[in-house]
């Protein structure tokens, strides 16, 4: 990953038939300081972002079509102005033994785009390289490149009962977002299966 400033793309645009594939994942761990939290803990099921179009039946979500590996809606809509496959996921602790997980599967048509961690895409490049801001500071990532945020961490405390029994705790919460250049792909991945007619695709939340 390269941070720049003043940067422009001089490879050109994304050709018609190509998308890049950007992936923004959300990280916040909890760790306790002092106390107990004596609560039963949430299952958590893997997020898998299927950027490239080659779904798998086994995947979990029940996005598949269980007739075969035809995502029902998983894709937004494919259009000569859509640019990048943007899938925005999370693993959320929201007490120390409660973690949720998430993916949202998204469409880029136009730039700037800015997703949940307020990273910016600002253009393309035909190479795949993506520029972009956060915060005033301009960003390059190349394919395969990640970009991290840096982490933010926040003290909370909490008390209650559990099944009769009294309980609180101090904990830390560690937050770091992250956002990673999967590459340029052909469209007729996508094509090939039957796509929203919107920008929004998949959404899971557990």
């Amino acid at each position: 990953m390269l941070t720049v400033s003043g940067c422009t793309s001089g490879n050109g645009t994304l050709p018609q038939d190509k998308y890049v594939a950007i992936d923004e994942h959300l990280d916040v761990t909890c760790s306790l300081i002092n106390g107990t939290d004596p609560s039963i803990p949430h299952i958590t099921l893997p997020v898998v972002f299927d950027y490239d179009g080659n779904t798998k039946s086994s995947n979990w979500g029940g996005r598949i079509s269980s007739w075969g590996d035809t995502p029902d809606g998983y894709y937004p809509e494919i259009n000569d102005s859509f640019k990048v496959l943007f899938g925005s996921s999370y693993y959320r602790d929201l007490a120390p033994r409660d973690t949720r997980t998430g993916l949202q599967v998204s469409g880029v048509y136009a730039f700037p785009y800015t997703g949940g961690s307020g990273f910016t895409i600002e253009s393309v490049a035909s190479n795949g390289t993506v520029y972009a801001s956060y915060h005033n500071t301009s960003i390059l990532l190349k394919p395969g490149d990640k970009w991290t945020a840096p982490v933010t961490c926040e003290i909370r405390s909490a008390s209650g009962a559990w099944m009769g029994s009294p309980f609180t705790y101090v904990a830390s919460f560690n937050t770091t977002w992250t956002v990673t250049n999967r590459g340029v792909f052909d469209k007729s991945n996508l094509t090939k299966y039957h796509n929203n007619q919107s920008n929004i695709g998949y959404y899971q939340s557990y």
